[in-house]
């Protein structure tokens, strides 16, 4: 095996293999397999809760309706184990594409590879099988589009696509027009040509989220969840997220270590770049659920970080001495 393969590998298969040595966890999957299985065998949403004894009869807006049927499929074709497998796909979608997008960004293989590993680390505790990991594989299909975007602009296009999927499978569908709209601040930052054009995109984005079963009610379902008092006072994942766990010192460890990066940097670094890393911080902090996104948004921003000043100390290796 070369030492490029190597670095392939880690970067892919430790996530892959640590996914498939874990347990299944049977929080939440049980229900969406449950109503999955309700979607597959009636052909229709439920539309009433008949699962939790204190609210049953009370209406229920299955947005991740989509994920259900997934989920269920897969259980009646492969049981338990075409479960495991599919969350080490999953798995290995995500951490694969992101270590495209840090490769992208300008990293060799082993600096692409050990942010990927590290954004692995900070966020293993959100890879459980369950919709939120096809939104995670979602989300990092949309930062390696927006990576490439100046050198494929078409390829943005992509990206309503997947909001569209996106909306029907997991709520977390708002941080595919929020990560094309910061991309466009950064295109107008940077004074490239057609800019607005990132921005059309975003606007489609939105309007992408509609295409589903329940319309625009679909917003206020994402928006709605994260401010319920009732649901942010009473369940853990929804509660601020605190030094008190591991996965809290992982998350603002790695907070920490993107800004001594960004102190030492020597230069001034670009406010979209700024902007872009403290809304992904800000919702790792806002809820310990929110840990999930800021590893994979802030391994692209610092594997941009990073790519500059390698080539700036690069040009200055290359540059004629007096």
């Amino acid at each position: 095996m070369t030492i490029a393969r190597l670095w392939v590998f880690l970067a892919i298969g430790l996530p892959v293999l640590a996914a498939l040595i874990a347990n299944l966890s049977a929080v939440d999957l049980a229900y969406h397999l449950r109503a999955g299985g309700i979607v597959l065998d009636t052909g229709r949403i439920p539309t009433t809760d008949t699962f939790t004894f204190t609210a049953a009869g009370s209406p229920w807006l299955n947005q991740q309706w989509g994920a259900q049927v997934i989920l269920a499929a897969v259980y009646r074709i492969g049981g338990w184990v075409g479960l495991a497998i599919l969350r080490a796909v999953l798995v290995g979608l995500i951490f694969g594409l992101l270590f495209e997008a840090c490769r992208r960004q300008g990293l060799d293989l082993r600096r692409a590879a050990w942010l990927t590993i590290s954004a692995f680390v900070v966020t293993a505790v959100a890879l459980a099988l369950r919709p939120q990991l096809l939104g995670m594989v979602l989300l990092s299909m949309t930062l390696l589009v927006v990576v490439v975007r100046r050198a494929h602009p078409r390829l943005l296009w992509a990206v309503p696509l997947i909001v569209t999927v996106w909306a029907n499978v997991h709520g977390s569908f708002f941080l595919g027009p929020v990560v094309v709209g910061l991309a466009w601040l950064a295109d107008v930052h940077d004074r490239v040509p057609r800019p607005h054009r990132t921005l059309l995109v975003a606007i489609a984005a939105a309007a992408a989220a509609l295409v589903n079963p329940f319309g625009a009610a679909v917003w206020g379902y994402a928006a709605g969840l994260s401010t319920n008092a009732f649901v942010t006072s009473r369940i853990a994942e929804w509660q601020p997220t605190t030094l008190r766990t591991v996965p809290g010192l992982l998350f603002f460890g790695s907070v920490a270590a993107a800004a001594a990066l960004i102190a030492r940097r020597g230069r001034a670094v670009p406010w979209p770049t700024l902007l872009w890393l403290a809304l992904f911080a800000a919702i790792g902090a806002y809820a310990i659920r929110g840990v999930a996104w800021w590893p994979l948004g802030a391994a692209v921003a610092v594997a941009g970080l990073l790519a500059s000043v390698g080539a700036e100390a690069d040009g200055a290796a290359r540059a004629p001495r007096p």
